[in-house]
């Protein structure tokens, strides 16, 4: 005699199992479909439904083990192998552009991204790289002294601005300055909103942090965050949606400024190589070696080699595990019901800057002067903080000269004799972890050595 179990046991036991593979609400209506009685009372044997819902229950039980299996990336830490996770031979554009957003999906939760980093579509990314492209020509052609200039009057409006931590410091100077002098907003740095320049900066990092955790990102802020952010740049028809410029331009450029003029205010000879490019903020100026110092260039090279702004790049690629023995249509129907099976690699540019082998036994060690001789290797990755391939940032040639004038200006203010002096913390941060780090009126300031 075989035993089948009645329709309230297999929906209890079913029901059990699939929480326990977090997977009970999407097949909720297929388990009570099949065990109802008044649903299946044209279906001829019991054993029959039990056979249907014993496959249901194999077929979720590989799925989520392939998912479990797959949760974790793999991590790329050698130099192929970081070349081919980033550019892989044979990939055609839309296969980068997909890898690329499948793991950049929760900035679309977070801040309602719709550009090229969150998106495979090719004719997103042609328009957003050539208007971030066009925009960097335009702040080039009206010349790195006007940038300088927009740079300082930043730095004197954030002093003046209510609260001197120093991370909220170094976001207000760099908003302004990507405001006006990269997005091209038609307002003086003057008659930028404190406030919305604070509010911003402020929700940015905070969204982007809770954009890593599961639990689920409170309403409110991101309609406060363009509240805020579309008063600082009304023109609705240059940006429709002013994040998908602002993030990519200002976020990690604070992160470089910030710990750029961190290890300049402990360094002895920083003094003289930044005041070089604030008396002449040329390309010339930037990359001068003079034999015992090192030039701008290699200054802050050295900084993202050691604080790279995105220390782990992910790629993700769509698994389809029954592709060899189902109808072709059902891989995308499993991908609609339960959300897709992705593999993800991880690139570990942290650990790739700071390897040993390449960089020698003083890697961990902040020293600019490395640059003034380089192997293949390290000429090969020094610029991974960019990234690498097809992909890699359009402003790779330009932000560091950048970065090195926003950094003079804000050490010309804060250095020894100024009337505001910057109190160092027990350690630099990132996006967050400045804690002891504030810029004070020279009276207050007491000079700490990291």
């Amino acid at each position: 005699m075989v035993w089948l179990p009645s329709s309230v046991a297999l929906h209890g036991a079913l029901g059990f199992v699939l929480r326990h593979l977090n997977m009970d609400s999407p097949v909720r209506f297929v388990i009570t479909f099949a065990t109802c009685p008044s649903l299946t009372k044209n279906i001829p044997s019991a054993a029959f439904i039990s056979l249907i819902l014993f496959s249901l229950l194999s077929f979720l039980t590989t799925y989520r083990l392939i998912s479990l299996y797959h949760a974790n990336p793999s991590i790329h830490r050698t130099i192929p192998e970081l070349q081919h996770l980033l550019s892989p031979p044979n990939a055609n554009n839309y296969d980068l552009l997909t890898s690329r957003a499948l793991p950049n999906a929760r900035l679309v939760k977070a801040f309602a991204l719709t550009n090229t980093f969150v998106s495979s579509d090719i004719g997103v990314h042609a328009a957003f790289v050539g208007r971030m492209m066009s925009l960097l020509k335009a702040a080039t052609e009206r010349g790195w002294t006007l940038f300088q200039t927009i740079a300082i009057d930043s730095v004197e409006e954030a002093l003046h601005a209510d609260g001197k931590d120093f991370d909220v410091f170094v976001q207000d100077v760099t908003m302004r300055v990507a405001l006006v002098a990269i997005l091209d907003v038609d307002v003086p740095v003057g008659e930028l909103n404190s406030e919305d320049i604070h509010v911003v900066s402020t929700l940015i990092t905070k969204l982007w942090s809770l954009s890593k955790h599961p639990e689920p990102i409170p309403a409110e802020l991101l309609p406060q965050l363009n509240h805020h952010l579309r008063r600082l740049m009304p023109d609705e028809s240059e940006y429709p949606n002013p994040l998908d410029f602002v993030i990519p331009v200002w976020e990690t450029m604070w992160r470089v400024v910030a710990t750029s003029v961190a290890y300049a205010q402990a360094s002895s000879y920083s003094s003289d190589i930044f005041s070089r490019i604030r008396s002449s903020p040329t390309m010339d100026r930037f990359r001068h070696f003079d034999g015992t110092h090192p030039s701008v260039e290699w200054f802050i090279t050295e900084v993202m080699r050691l604080h790279p702004p995105s220390q782990h790049i992910t790629r993700a690629s769509p698994i389809l595990p029954f592709r060899t023995f189902v109808p072709p249509n059902f891989n995308k129907l499993i991908t609609k019901l339960f959300g897709p099976l992705l593999r993800h690699d991880c690139a570990d540019i942290g650990t790739a800057l700071r390897l040993k082998c390449i960089w020698g036994t003083d890697a961990d060690t902040f020293e600019p002067l490395r640059f003034s001789r380089v192997t293949r290797e390290q000429e090969m990755i020094k610029s991974l903080p960019f990234g690498y391939g097809r992909l890699k940032c359009v402003a790779a040639g330009w932000a560091p000269m950048a970065a090195g004038i926003i950094s003079a200006a804000i050490l010309d203010r804060v250095q020894e004799g100024s009337d505001f002096g910057l109190v160092a913390g027990k350690c630099i941060g990132g996006r967050e972890g400045w804690s002891g780090w504030s810029v004070v009126p020279v009276a207050a300031s007491s000079r700490k050595s990291m």
